[in-house]
This record gives C-alpha cells, sequence and structure tokens, in this order.
C-alpha cells in the first residue's frame, strides 16, 4: 500500500497574554530602509539582505507559495519568522522550513535553543515520540550549526522524523526545520544547508522588523482597542459553539490518504470565519477541510469588554479506519 504522508510545522503551543496590535509599516519614501521580512527568490536563490546569508533552492524542492510567497517571510510572533517554507513531489514528501528566531527571546546559545526545542517536541502528550539524536555539531557555510533529532510514532506504526538545525547569526537563531518519512531523507533535507553562505557579522543599520515597529502611546493615553488579535488554537477552540464535520473525499479514501490540514483562520467579531488560508496538508484533503472550516461558527471574543476580530490555527483531521 503506498503511503502518503504530509507535515505541518509543530511549535509549542504559546496561548498569548497580549496581543499584537498593528504593525508600522516603513513609509513609501523610505527608499533606504530595508525589511528583514523581504527575502528574495532570484534563480532559484533565496537571499535575505537583513539576515545576511544566501541559499539556493536544492534540486527537487520547491516553495510553497502558500505559507511564503516569493521569499515573504510569514511571521509565528514579533520576532519570529518562517522565511521559507520547501516541499518535496513526486514521492513521500518532506518539508524543510527556514526560520530565523531572535536570540534575545531565548535564554542560552544555539545548541540550548535547538536542544530545548526537541526536548519540548519529544515532551509533548499528544503523541508518542522519541530523541533519536542528541544535539551535535555541523558545519556549514563555514559557520558551527547545531543538530537533534527526534521521531514521531503514528497511527498504523508509521514513523514520522524530524530535526533542528541552527546556528546564531546577527543576533538570530537561523537555520531549518525539517521533517521526512526516513531517517535518510532527513539527512537529505539536511544536506540543503551544505550551499548555505553568510555575508558579515554585523547588521545593517538600515534593516528594519515591521512588526516589532509598533508604536507605543504617550503615558497616560486612552489605550485603543486593537482591531485584530492573535489567540491561540486552545483558545479558538474553546470558543467554538458550531462545528461542521468535513465529509472524507472519495478519491482520498480510495488512495487511503489520511492526516492533518492546517488552516489559518481569521474570525469577525460575530464569530463566523471570514476569511481561510491553507498552511499544509494533502491536496486531496485540503478542499474538504476549507469547506467544512468556513461553516463553522464561534462565540465572540471579547478584549476589554468589547469583540474583536481574531487571528488563529485551526488543525483538522482525517482518519481512516482500520476495517
Amino acid at each position: 500500500m503506498k503511503r502518503r504522508w504530509f507535515w505541518s510545522r509543530i511549535v509549542a503551543a504559546i496561548v498569548l497574554g497580549t496581543v499584537f496590535c498593528s504593525a508600522q509599516q516603513p513609509s513609501s519614501d523610505s527608499s533606504n530602509t530595508l525589511v528583514f521580512e523581504n527575502g528574495t527568490l532570484v534563480n532559484g536563490v533565496y537571499s535575505n539582505e537583513c539576515f545576511g546569508f544566501s541559499l539556493p533552492i536544492p534540486a527537487g524542492w520547491e516553495v510553497n507559495d502558500a505559507v511564503t510567497p516569493g521569499g515573504k517571510a510569514r511571521h509565528r510572533s514579533d520576532n519570529d519568522l518562517v522565511l521559507l517554507f520547501l516541499h518535496q513531489q513526486g514521492k513521500l514528501p518532506g518539508r524543510i522550513v527556514l526560520s530565523a528566531s531572535d536570540s534575545k527571546g531565548h535564554i542560552g546559545d544555539a545548541q540550548n535553543f535547538v536542544s530545548e526545542g526537541v526536548r519540548a517536541q519529544v515532551n509533548l502528550p499528544t503523541e508518542k515520540r522519541e530523541l533519536v539524536r542528541d544535539t551535535f555539531v555541523v558545519d556549514y557555510g563555514g559557520r558551527h550549526f547545531f543538530r537533534s533529532d527526534y521521531k514521531a510514532l503514528m497511527s498504523g506504526n508509521a514513523s514520522l522524523y524530524f530535526a533542528y538545525v541552527y546556528t546564531e547569526f546577527r543576533g538570530y537563531f537561523i537555520g531549518e526545520t525539517l521533517a521526512s518519512a526516513s531517517p535518510e531523507g532527513l539527512d537529505e533535507a539536511a544536506n540543503s544547508l551544505q550551499s548555505i553562505s553568510f555575508q558579515e557579522g554585523q547588521v545593517n543599520p538600515k534593516c528594519v522588523m515591521s512588526a516589532s515597529n509598533t508604536v507605543m502611546p504617550p503615558a497616560g493615553a486612552k489605550i485603543a482597542t486593537p482591531q485584530l488579535v492573535r489567540i491561540s488554537a486552545g483558545v479558538s477552540t474553546a470558543l467554538l459553539i458550531k462545528k461542521v464535520q468535513p465529509q472524507y473525499p472519495s478519491n482520498a479514501m480510495q488512495s487511503r490518504v489520511q492526516g492533518q490540514v492546517v488552516l489559518q483562520a481569521r474570525i469577525d467579531k460575530e464569530g463566523n470565519v471570514e476569511d481561510l488560508t491553507l498552511i499544509s496538508g494533502d491536496p486531496l484533503l485540503a478542499p474538504a477541510a476549507l469547506e467544512a472550516v468556513k461553516q463553522w461558527k464561534y462565540k465572540p471574543y471579547l478584549l476589554n469588554g468589547q469583540p474583536v476580530k481574531v487571528e488563529t490555527q485551526v488543525v483538522v483531521n482525517f482518519t481512516l479506519s482500520r476495517f
């Protein structure tokens, strides 16, 4: 039986105690301003002037434009960016998620960042996971990277393999989170870093992080309620009052395709789903998930006693019976 698989970026769930106000974007006349989020893709090479490195897209991989279109980074938090999301086609697909995380928001160096990140994944209670390789050093682009591997045991005794591979550069932990259906595939994905090249370590002073340039109000000023806030998947699930189950696509059922579809949802002040974006999921399952979730209904999310729009992630599971 041909087994098809997909993977979505696994991160520790963060319940946001604060809200994110709309980011101040650089003005159109600031022609000399560079933005950390704006990488470029030219002739199959991703470059980011602010983070100071370039990475050729490896053969057999392509950019997932639903997540990082044209090299435009996606925020996980104010200073935590998904720079590039790559996937394979034509065989059991792997995932390469190139990202940068502000080192000031973490305790310790890159080795600690990798060790703690993998340990957090291994200790998650949702799946049976185990450490495969503890943190070790590997050199790419003339720099020390730290890598650690783990695997998750899925239904049907299938195993998925993951790795964190990161270095510290220009005040950020830069590297990749990898996924594959085999250890060999994981090593193949890690080899994408063999062609990475770094510039000088000094940060260009013209660079700004657009989502971190929030204008703070003067002391004593009345703080306006933000028009849009981000909430965790756990918080949004608690607000869910109407859930429409997706219809399992017949072609996916015949091909024995199962797994998760991860969506980014925007919910209006009345609790209606007004916008959905596919983050990851098998193409045979994604349309059914989108059709179902757009019919879901939530209790309004209140901030300072007022309903506000929210963004959150939604995970839809498709599981086939063994019989």
